[in-house]
């Protein structure tokens, strides 16, 4: 029988690349009126990207704090970016900013469930 931790890597790995596609769908998308209801725009990016920074490190958490951060924070300038190109969207700073908060507050929760929760943690982030 399997170890449950050579199982739960891939799964963390390919629901964060299976999230990415998503995010990346959503943020590309020229409307995505009829396939989201209607939210404040930076609540959205918030709470997508505390979803990012948790998943993100579920998938790799013996990366570096700041590198799992930079790569999100870049994943989300990328995104924004295309939007310039894809009117009716916008490239906006004020999202990209929702989204680094969303980062930092899902690294942050990340890292109080490993430090309060340490025989959680060992059990499956090695």
């Amino acid at each position: 029988m399997e170890s449950p931790l050579k199982i739960w890597r891939p799964a963390c790995i390919t629901q964060f690349v299976i999230m990415l596609v998503i995010y990346t769908f959503l943020g590309l998308t020229r409307n995505t009126g009829e396939l989201l209801p209607e939210y404040n725009d930076l609540t959205m990016h918030f709470v997508g990207y505390l979803v990012a920074g948790i998943s993100i490190s579920f998938a790799w958490p013996n990366a570096a704090l700041w590198q799992r951060g930079l790569f999100l924070l870049t994943y989300s300038v990328a995104i924004e970016i295309g939007q310039h190109f894809i009117p009716p969207r916008t490239f906006d700073l004020m999202d990209i900013a929702a989204s680094g908060l969303g980062i930092l507050a899902g690294l942050l929760l990340f890292r109080i469930g490993k430090r309060y929760a340490p025989a959680w943690a060992q059990s499956f982030l090695r």
